[in-house]
């Protein structure tokens, strides 16, 4: 019988190692992990083990360590993750030894009293997250939260380092140009000298300004004019992160639950998946646009909009 703590202790390790040949051996499977060569982009595989409920996912190596980005691909398989499912369609249940003494059948208030010891990292909203030893831990419940419906075991990635030194512009300012044309000296000031008459041009032909791997943020225009700004956790489309002001108290490692306790508004608009949540709220000087993520519990991006520009069917 597998172990999850066998498993979450071969993070890290290469898909090659003797060790992950030996456990692809327990698990009675000849998958195995591997990333085509044409493929630009991918940096990630899984094997679903579906007669023990257990996915194993990897990593490249390099991509995984925010190496160069150049180099990104290149690297070798790690495993990374792990997940263990309660079984569903064609996946049986998982019959091993879960995480920290987890049960299939606890509730969550059971599985709280028995991750108790990790109380400080918890980050909630419909499922629970915990950064436990060596690995981010996160549990999804059923709809009335009786029982658990699956368990993710993550080695997290190391931050991107940002491209160069940046001075991030004060949110008040970024604000008061919504909407304006970016050749307008009050927006240009913003970014220091990061956009000169070749960047603007091209931005122009784009409708876009990307800033991610410097500011971590996307710059949204319509016919010249700053229609709006997506300020980027680090990792999230591969970016160095916003590290300036956030609005409304906001901040990127902030659960949902925190998000809409602190707004405490009911949004225009919201919505959610297995693996990610958004919510909209209109305010005098911008719409507010917020995408968060229902694995780790954590904030991806802010976007701030210009005022009246938003619509609901709109894709943001």
């Amino acid at each position: 019988m597998v172990k999850s703590l066998y498993v979450t202790g071969l993070f890290g390790l290469p898909a090659l190692s003797p060790e992950i040949e030996q456990l692809f051996l327990s698990l009675n499977t000849l998958n195995r992990p591997s990333i085509p060569e044409d493929e630009e982009f991918v940096y990630h595989d899984w094997v679903l083990v579906r007669r023990k409920g257990l996915e194993l996912g990897f990593a490249d190596s390099e991509y995984h360590s925010a190496a160069p980005r150049h180099r990104w691909g290149l690297g070798e398989l790690l495993l990374t993750q792990a997940y263990f499912y309660s079984g569903f369609n064609d996946i049986q249940s998982f019959t091993g030894e879960l995480p920290y003494g987890l049960d299939f059948n606890d509730c969550s208030d059971v599985a709280r009293q028995k991750l108790a010891v990790f109380e400080s990292t918890r980050h909630s909203y419909r499922n629970d997250t915990w950064d436990v030893d060596g690995y981010r831990l996160s549990v999804t419940y059923t709809e009335n939260r009786n029982r658990i419906d699956r368990i993710a075991c993550r080695q997290l990635a190391t931050p991107i380092p940002r491209q160069a030194t940046v001075v991030w512009p004060e949110l008040s300012a970024l604000i008061a140009v919504l909407g304006c044309r970016i050749n307008d000296p009050a927006f240009l000031s913003l970014w220091g000298n990061a956009l000169d008459t070749e960047t603007i041009q091209v931005a122009l032909e784009d409708d876009e300004i990307d800033f991610t791997q410097t500011f971590g943020a996307t710059v949204s225009l319509v016919g010249g004019m700053f229609r709006s700004i997506t300020l980027h956790r680090n990792r999230d489309t591969e970016s160095a992160g916003w590290a300036g002001e956030l609005p409304l108290g906001l901040s990127f490692e902030g659960s949902p639950e925190m998000l809409f306790s602190k707004l405490n508004a009911r949004p225009i608009q919201q919505s959610d998946s297995a693996l990610t949540g958004h919510a909209v709220w209109h305010f005098p000087d911008y719409t507010l646009h917020v995408l968060y993520s229902n694995l780790d519990n954590r904030l991806l991006r802010i976007k701030l909009i210009a005022p009246g520009v938003w619509k609901c069917v709109e894709e943001c």
